[in-house]
Formats: structure tokens, sequence, C-alpha cells
């Protein structure tokens, strides 16, 4: 490793740190720093390495620096990862700037501040390609059960590594140099013990009604045909910026055409991007789904681009504009992250503000999963006469357990305040009113919601 290459890691790793201080904690990342206080096989959103990591970060208490510091090392690692791999195919020139411009990327750079499932996904699917571009160099068939061993890891981490295995499969397919595989055991074996390592998630699944898959399942049939496509074509141009994602094509018939090593890098960006902009038709595909496919894609384009040093050069500061845009808007503009801080700080004092033995419920499971990170104490999703609708994190709440209510008893809400809400209260409470308590957050979804105490309960059983 050049000393060039440290120095450089070294510096982003310092601007990650500044940067993820400025940020508080997201609505995702406090879900899955949640589920570190409830550690299962798995979890009805994905399955359980994220809670895991959260869990070896913090020990389940409230502390973001450590979250922090799990997301600066771990894309440091995908940095050297990406190095490593560009290099097995390229050169140390190339891998340089591959992992270079994974720093400068708007979705790795500023998404990656926060802890969420894409990290240990990432660092997996990383870590297999660097031990698959071994295997095809060096024909070392051991190498296989390695590779087995952290495609199980990363299908621990986030289904989307199931993906890992069919780009594999129509790599070797199309290249002839690599069909004597089909041939070998090692390869079957691999497959078979990363399906032993994923085991766990079904296991859970099996004991709880195969809830995860219920839940992926119900999503094909949400939404009208093409509805949320235009919003995924957006995403990824604003993510993954419109220079990288419109090079895209001319990388891929660059690899195509420059041998079977540099297919590797064509199969396992396109298979994933592909899937998930087909997805896009039917389901809402969030912008940070299909990001393992741009991974590979990154020393593609850059070896691509780097037979003209000018295009290269005008690629990066295109990017490099790109990314500072994006990073005034948060700061200035929305949501004004630098003249937010001291409302940010704030949400410190909720732990001593709220009263203590009251039963606090959310309007939804991101609310309530980052009130119990700042005030320290169990916070519930209402799924009961105070549910809306069909809430995303109901199954999970309700598998922790949701307690009911003892008549007279008072209870807070966190939630949208209307006369809708006040009158579904009104029922089954003497008094409603608000109290002066506010979570500050980047989420603008969540940031107007208000706090209510609802008191006198009712009836004899059930909840909000």
């Amino acid at each position: 490793m050049t000393q060039k290459l440290i120095i450089t890691l070294a510096g982003f790793a310092l601007l990650r740190l500044l940067l993820s201080l400025l940020f508080p904690i997201t609505a995702d990342e406090s879900y899955y720093w949640l589920w570190s206080k409830h550690l299962a096989l798995s979890y009805v959103d994905h399955p359980p390495m994220v809670a895991y990591l959260s869990f070896l970060l913090t020990g389940g208490t409230s502390s973001l620096i450590g979250l922090r510091l799990g997301t600066l090392l771990i894309a440091t690692a995908v940095s050297l990862f990406i190095f490593f791999i560009a290099k097995e195919i390229f050169n140390k020139e190339i891998a340089f700037w591959s992992a270079v411009f994974f720093q400068i990327i708007p979705h790795f750079l500023i998404i990656w501040l926060t802890m969420f499932v894409e990290l240990p996904l990432t660092f997996f699917w990383c870590a297999s390609l660097l031990v698959l571009i071994k295997i095809i160099k060096s024909q070392n068939l051991q190498l296989w059960y390695l590779l087995g061993l952290l495609v199980g890891l990363g299908c621990l981490s986030k289904y989307t590594m199931l993906l890992f295995w069919p780009s594999l499969f129509l790599f070797t397919i199309t290249t002839p140099e690599q069909r004597p595989w089909f041939k070998s055991r090692q390869p079957y074996l691999a497959f078979l013990l990363s399906l032993l390592v994923f085991s766990p998630v079904l296991i859970w699944n099996a004991q709880h009604q195969f809830a995860s898959f219920a839940f992926h399942a119900a999503k094909t049939t949400s939404d009208t045909l093409g509805t949320n496509f235009p919003a995924f074509i957006g995403d990824q141009l604003v993510h993954f910026t419109p220079f990288f994602c419109f090079a895209l094509w001319g990388a891929w018939r660059f690899g195509l055409k420059r041998g079977p090593l540099t297919r590797v890098f064509v199969y396992f960006s396109a298979v994933p991007l592909l899937v998930f902009l087909l997805a896009a038709v039917k389901i809402k595909v969030w912008a940070h789904w299909p990001s393992v496919g741009y991974i590979a894609a990154i020393p593609l384009t850059i070896a691509y681009l780097w037979e003209s040093q000018k295009r290269l050069r005008k690629f990066f500061t295109a990017v490099i504009v790109f990314l500072l845009l994006i990073i005034s808007i948060l700061f200035w503009i929305s949501p004004a992250i630098l003249s937010s801080q001291s409302a940010y700080h704030q949400n410190q004092q909720l732990a001593q503000a709220l009263p203590s033995g009251t039963k606090i419920f959310a309007r939804t499971n991101v609310a309530a999963s980052l009130l119990e990170f700042y005030t320290q104490r169990p916070i519930y999703l209402a799924t009961g006469f105070m549910k809306p609708g069909s809430l995303w994190g109901e199954k999970q709440y309700e598998l922790w357990g949701i307690p009911d209510l003892k008549k007279g008893e008072s209870v807070l809400y966190f939630g949208e305040d209307n006369t809708t809400i006040r009158q579904q209260a009104a029922e089954h409470f003497s008094t409603v009113t608000e109290i002066n308590y506010q979570l500050n957050l980047i989420e603008d979804y969540i940031s107007h919601y208000k706090m209510l105490r609802f008191d006198d309960y009712k009836e004899n059983e059930g909840h909000p």
C-alpha cells in the first residue's frame, strides 16, 4: 500500500469524523440501533448483522460516537478493498483513484455517515469480490470456501447479497475460460456454505411465520406500475451523481471488450443495478438499495476514463463540484445542518424533561426509536386504537411486546396533532393536552410531530 493512499484515506477519515459530529442520529439509524437492544437471529426488516455491529460499537447504549466511528472504519475498509480489487485487475494508479472516487461520491460520503444495513453488506460484498478475483487469477480452489463464508456473512447483513450468486453465474457462463468451474465441487460447496451461514435467518423466519419474507413480498403489490420509477432515477442521479450514472454504459462496454477479468466488474455492477431498475417499475426502491452495484463500477469507470487523462480530470472536477453543491444545500438550506446544531443538542435534555414512569407511544417506528435513543427508556409503537393504518415496523414492535394500559393510566403520545387525532384519543381518555417537548431532527416527516399527554384511560385493556 502506498504512503499516498494512507495519507489520503486518513484525510477522508478525519473529514468523515468531523461531518458525522454535525449530524444527529437519523431515523433509520436509530431503528437499527434499537435492534442492538433486542438481539435476535433476525428481524422483520432485515437480517441481524447491523444489530450485532451496533451492539459491538455501543453495547446497546445511546452512543452516537460509537456508531459514527463504526461507519468511519467500514468506509475506510471499503476504500481499501476497492484499491486492492482494482490493483489486481489494472494498476496502482487506477486503484488509487478508484479508492478516492469512492470517498467523494455523495451517497458514500454523506449517507454513509450513518450506520445502516448497507455498510456491513458492502463490506462483505467487497471482500467477496476480492476473493473471487484471487480465485480467477490463482485458480486456488480452496479459496472458494472463504468466498462461501464471506457471501454468507453478507447475506446476514442484507438479502441483496444473494445477488452475488446470479452475478457470478452469469459471469461464469459467458466467460469460456471460467466454465470449468461447473465441473468442480468447490463452487457448489461454497454456495452450500453460504446458505449454512445464512441459516439463522431462515430458522428465525420459520419460528415467526416467515415474517420477513411476508413483509418484503407485500411491497410487490403496493404500488401502481411505473409510479415510483421517476423518483428512483432522480434518487440515483442525486446520490451517485449524473456523471457516474451516465458513464456506466461506456464503462460496461469497455469492460466487456477488455477481457475476462474486467467482465467481473461488468456483471457485479450491472446485475444489481438492473435488478433494482426493473423493480422500481413496480415498487418503491429507495436510493441506497442498489448501492452495491456501483462498487464494482467504480474501478471499471476509472479505468475507462484513464485512457484519456483529460476526461478523467474533468470527471473528478464535475463530481467534486456536485458533491460540494449537495453539502451546501444540506448545511445552509435544508435541513440547514449548521444552523440547527443548538436544536439538535436540546434532544439530550429529553431524558430528564419527560416524566418518569409514564409509558410513551409513538406514531411511527422511527419516531419511537429516536425517542428511545434520546430518553434511554422503552418507547412503544402505537398499533392499537391510535394506529393510522399499515405501519412500517409494526410486526417488529409487536414481537418485542407492547403493554396494555390500566384503567386511569396516563400516557404520552408522540405524533401528529390534529382534530382527528384528538377525537380518537378523547374516546379512550378523559383529557388530551399538548406538552412543550420537541424532538429536533433532520427528517421533515417527523420534525413536525408533537408530544401529547392522554390522561385517565377509560378502558380496562388495550393501548394507543
